[in-house]
Formats: C-alpha cells, sequence, structure tokens
C-alpha cells in the first residue's frame, strides 16, 4: 500500500514539476513570435507533464522501495518529485536554446566557454530544483501531496486552454492586406521557389539524366539566366532574400529564431500597395507566419505539414518535441511519410490553383512554394522509402548514388505539378499576360565536397540554383543570359516586368535594366556553427569560413573556376596575391550588404570601399 500511494504521489507530483517546465518554454515562444495560434500552451503542458510524471512515478517508487534512502518525512515524495522533473527538464530546455540560440549550435562541450555554460545550466537546475522542493513540501504539509497536484494541474491547464481560446481565436496577422491603387491591365505574376533545387539537375541547364519537359517548356517561354546565385544556402535567410531584396545582412535573417522584421519592404508589400491581390502558398515551417512571412500578402496558406504526436507550428519549437521527432526518426521509424514533413506539391496545387483561377481577370500577385526536391527523398510512387536529415545527418560516400536517384525521382514528380500550374494558368486563359519567375532558395550536395544536405557551405553545389524568367507575351522566348544574377535581383525584376514601383531600400538591380551587370556576387551564411562569405565571378571564388568550423572547411579556399569548376584545387595558399585582391573585394561587397540594415548598424560606405564596389559594378 505504501509503494502505490509513493508512486502516486510521485506521478503527481512529476506531472506539476513537468506541466511548469513545459509551461516556461510555451511562454517563451509565444513572447518570441506573432504566432496566429497559441495552443503550445495546452500541448506543452501535457508533453512535458507526462514524461514528468512517468519521471515522479519512477522516484516514487525509488523513494519507496529502496532501503538505503532514508526518508526526510512525509514532505519528500511529492516536494522532490515536483522539483526535480521541473528542474531536469527545464535544464535540458535551457541547453537547448542556449546552444541553439545564442551560440548557433556552435559550442563544443569540453571547450573553456562550454564547460563555463554548462556548469552554470547544472547550478541554476539545481537552485531552481531546490526552491521548487522547498514550495512544494509547504504545500504538502498544508493540504497534502495529491490535493496540493490536483489543484495545481487543474489551474494550470483552465489558464493553458484559457489562454489557447482566446489568443488563438485572435485574426490571423498579416492575412488580409488592403489594397491601395489600381493594378490596371498590368501583368499578372507569380513567384514560384522550388525548395533545393539545384540548377545542373534540370534540362535548361543541361541536364540529360533528368527529364523535366515542363521546365523546359517554360524556359523555351521565357529567359534562362545561366549563372544564378543564391545569397545564402538554407532556406530563411535564402527566401528572405527573396522577397525583399536585400542581403541577410541587412533584413537580418539569419538564425533558426530569427522573424521577417516589420521594418523591411517584401515584394508583396509592393504588389499589393500597387492594386495587386496577393496570395502565399507554401509549406515549409521557415516561412510560417510565425517567422512574420506573410506580411504584405493578402491571403498566405501555410499548408503545414502533420506534425507527429499531434503538434502545431508552435508545438514543433519544442525542445522536448524535437528531441521525441529525433528518438522517433532515427530509432523507431521504419517508414517515412512526406506528409510528415511538408506537404507535396499535389497539395500546394490543390490550394494555389483554385485561388489563381478565382481573380476573374484582376491583376494578381502569387507566391507558390514548392518542397518536393528537399529531403526526405522519397521513392515515387510512395511506398513509405525515404531518406530523410534528421535520421540519416552523415550518409556513408557509397549512397551518394542512391541518393542522388531519389532526389532526381522527386524534380521529376515536382515537373508534372509545375506542368499542372502552366496548363491552369493557360486554361483560364491568362498565361500570356503573365510574368513567371522560376527559381530555388539553394542547391544541395551529394557528397561533392565530404559532405551531404545543404546550409554549412557555400559551393556551387549549393548556391548555383535555377533562374527563369517568362514574361508577358513570351516576350524574349528563348533566349539565355550568361551574366552573373542573384535571387536579390528578382523582386526587382518582377516590379520592373509589371512596371509597379520597387521598395526603395531593395538593393537588387532590374535583371532587365540598364543597371550594370555586378562582375561577382557576394554569399553569406552563419548557420550551425559554420560562418561562411564567398566571392564569385565568372571565373574565379574566395570563400572564408571560421577557424574549427564544425563543416571542417578551411579557412581561406580559392578556386579557379574556369579550369576547376567543381571546386576540387585550393589555390589560396599559392596565390595568395589574388586572395587579397578578391577580399578587398569581398570586404566591400560585406560593407554593401550591410548598408541598408534594418537596425542601422553600419554607417556610410567608406572610400576605398566604393571604388571596389564601382570597378564590381555594384555603383557608378
Amino acid at each position: 500500500m505504501r509503494v502505490f500511494r509513493d508512486v502516486l504521489t510521485g506521478l503527481l507530483g512529476g506531472a506539476v514539476g513537468g506541466a511548469l517546465a513545459g509551461l516556461g518554454e510555451a511562454s517563451l515562444i509565444a513572447g518570441g513570435a506573432s504566432l496566429d495560434e497559441y495552443w503550445v500552451f495546452p500541448f506543452a503542458l501535457v508533453c512535458y507533464g507526462f514524461f514528468g510524471a512517468a519521471g515522479g512515478a519512477a522516484w516514487g517508487l525509488l523513494l519507496s522501495v529502496a532501503s538505503t534512502v532514508r526518508r526526510a518525512g512525509p514532505a519528500a515524495p511529492f516536494a522532490s518529485s515536483v522539483a526535480l522533473p521541473a528542474a531536469g527538464l527545464l535544464m535540458l530546455v535551457v541547453r537547448f536554446r542556449v546552444v541553439r540560440d545564442v551560440f548557433a549550435e556552435n559550442l563544443p562541450v569540453f571547450s573553456p566557454a562550454g564547460l563555463a555554460v554548462h556548469a552554470g545550466i547544472v547550478a541554476g537546475a539545481a537552485l531552481l530544483a531546490f526552491l521548487l522542493w522547498r514550495g512544494a513540501a509547504r504545500a504538502e504539509a498544508g493540504y497534502g501531496g495529491p490535493v496540493s497536484a490536483a489543484a495545481s494541474l487543474a489551474l494550470m491547464g483552465a489558464i493553458a486552454l484559457l489562454v489557447a481560446l482566446v489568443l488563438g481565436s485572435a485574426p490571423e496577422q498579416g492575412s488580409a492586406t488592403a489594397l491601395s491603387g489600381a493594378a490596371g491591365d498590368r501583368p499578372n505574376v507569380v513567384l514560384v521557389i522550388a525548395d533545393t533545387l539545384r540548377a545542373d539537375h534540370i534540362g535548361p541547364y543541361g541536364s540529360k539524366e533528368v527529364a523535366t519537359p515542363n521546365i523546359d517548356g517554360l524556359a523555351a517561354d521565357g529567359i534562362v539566366f545561366e549563372n544564378a546565385f543564391a545569397q545564402s544556402s538554407w532556406t530563411r535567410p535564402s527566401i528572405a532574400t527573396t522577397l525583399t531584396s536585400l542581403y541577410a545582412g541587412s533584413h537580418k535573417v539569419m538564425y533558426k529564431t530569427d522573424l521577417l522584421p516589420d521594418e523591411v519592404t517584401t515584394v508583396a508589400e509592393v504588389f499589393s500597395d500597387a492594386g495587386y491581390r496577393s496570395s502565399g502558398f507554401v509549406t515549409n515551417i521557415n516561412v510560417a507566419p510565425s517567422f512574420n512571412f506573410e506580411q504584405g500578402f493578402g491571403r498566405y496558406s501555410y499548408l503545414a505539414p502533420d506534425f507527429f504526436f499531434g503538434a502545431t507550428d508552435s508545438g514543433a519549437k519544442l525542445a522536448l518535441y524535437n528531441g521525441l521527432r529525433l528518438v522517433r526518426e532515427r530509432f523507431l521509424s521504419n517508414t517515412k511519410k512526406v506528409n510528415n514533413y511538408y506537404q507535396d506539391a499535389d497539395v500546394v496545387n490543390a490550394a494555389a490553383l483554385p485561388w489563381l483561377e478565382e481573380q476573374a481577370g484582376e491583376p494578381f500577385f502569387s507566391l507558390i512554394h514548392y518542397m518536393d526536391a528537399h529531403d526526405p527523398y522519397m521513392e515515387i510512387p510512395y511506398n513509405g522509402y525515404g531518406v530523410a536529415r534528421v535520421n540519416t545527418p552523415h550518409p556513408a560516400a557509397s549512397e551518394a548514388a542512391e541518393l542522388r536517384r531519389l532526389y532526381i525521382s522527386n524534380v521529376e514528380y515536382l515537373d508534372g505539378f509545375l506542368g499542372g500550374l502552366v496548363a491552369a494558368l493557360k486554361g483560364a486563359g491568362v498565361y500570356d499576360r503573365t510574368v513567371i519567375v522560376l527559381t530555388a532558395d539553394h542547391g544541395e550536395e551529394f557528397y561533392e565536397h565530404e559532405g551531404w544536405w545543404h546550409g554549412t557551405t557555400l559551393y556551387d553545389e549549393q548556391i548555383h540554383i535555377p533562374l527563369i524568367l517568362k514574361l508577358a507575351a513570351n516576350e524574349r522566348a528563348g533566349s539565355r543570359a550568361i551574366g552573373l544574377a542573384r535571387l536579390l535581383d528578382v523582386a526587382p525584376t518582377l516590379a520592373a516586368a509589371a512596371g509597379v514601383e520597387p521598395g526603395t531600400a531593395w538593393q537588387g538591380r532590374d535583371l532587365l535594366g540598364t543597371t550594370p551587370v555586378p562582375t561577382a556576387v557576394y554569399a553569406e551564411e552563419d548557420h550551425e556553427g559554420n560562418v561562411l562569405e564567398a566571392l564569385r565571378s565568372l571565373g574565379w571564388k574566395l570563400v572564408l569560413a571560421n577557424a574549427d568550423n564544425p563543416r571542417g572547411l578551411e579557412e581561406v579556399e580559392l578556386y579557379d573556376l574556369a579550369k576547376d569548376p567543381g571546386e576540387t584545387r585550393n589555390l589560396a595558399g599559392a596565390m595568395p596575391d589574388r586572395v587579397a585582391a578578391l577580399r578587398a573585394d569581398l570586404e566591400a561587397l560585406r560593407v554593401a550588404a550591410r548598408a541598408a540594415a534594418v537596425d542601422a548598424v553600419e554607417g556610410e560606405i567608406d572610400e576605398a570601399s566604393r571604388e571596389r564596389l564601382r570597378a564590381l559594378g555594384y555603383i557608378q
């Protein structure tokens, strides 16, 4: 009987402690973003409470049966069962947040900083455990453990549910933007972003092993920019650059917690202000409304994946969810379902095409973001077989051919739905008066540089992206441009093609305008501990990396692209003068990249940098 009582008391106490930890992290998440739903509160309460209850029950059992443990009185099982799970879970939460959000996932445990930070976290957890133990012990003495636990859980549950119902029912922020002005007879504009689509894996860029007839057809109706490059190699900063025509150093969206600032002017805001009906259809959590990417859109449909464990967008940001997802995917799951990661092109088209067809002749701007080339690489037709980064972070080199085979099948699958988009525009009679851009946020690595996936290098397989522009009436159909182009240039080019005013702070150029074509492009990255910069011209490439970066990149790399397009022979040591000259150019571009910073951290560009920028074609 005593064992049952102690286990029950421990279970209830652990549930209280776990729920406290969950509500603490939920408050942190809700306080750091403009969420359109607050179900993270009850979700966190239940999930953390469950694990806290399990830990508390085990602790109560241990106290009851371990004869060597000296009981500290009737309050000990309840008080300690509240304190230990709460402190333990919060310790894990704090470590997750500090390592990811403060140190950008670059905090080795056994470094001086790592040891100091972890010692501080443990000390803080110990202090919290003591304070919770004292408070729970007093509640135990006054009301009894089970009564205190039940009352605490009921109160926390009521508060969590009330917060979710009240805040979760608030109007979706940024979901409706009033039209100002009249678009008149201007062309429609469709911006298609194919996430993770490598340029060299589609027909217009020379691929012979990937069948992309619909992309080929779009290219035949438009202009192919052969040398287009992303300014970052993972989704959030790259799409932020595409939408704002600002470098990451200016729009300040670089880390996993960064939101798109309200101060920037998005391409959607420009078109909405010009009287266009605007919409966005996305399925990548990195551009969800919780990161403020909906600003300027009249309608912004985030087609969320089917999160595990009944989570929602905000619940998926919890440290516990990320840990459970990792365990499930890496150790417990034998099959993959694409909808657990993203909604595929079929679902995207089902949402986007009716909206396009409903515009009834009114000029529209629409962003359509497909995820099908992104991992997990799925067997097509879907049969549960796929390879995902979360469960296979470091595939063997021998798996490159198999992963590339799956990737190719996913690109071909995507191509079919791009054909459906074009067919819908033609069926509605608006294709000829629609401007279409097809591009990607970044590419993908298949062990070309002894690595995988994306976001950790600035080699061409990760930043060389497709950029195809189809103008109204198919003007300049079938042409190709060899000059350097950037994602930075997409928004200004679309604005110019539609005859609307661009954003005043935009840093890109109209690709069809009279502004000089730059002789080099700049890319930057600060992701998972890899702090990178690159300067790429048509002939040379300089890449700088932070010392001791997790990816193991050399601090300075120089490539002669004419002789070594695969970037395999680092010439930095043999050509110090070339490195010095390109480094000066890179530093000038770094200054320019921050010239429009939303927090105005940079001052005027100095004259030496101006001269470099003139030579690079960035200013006149």
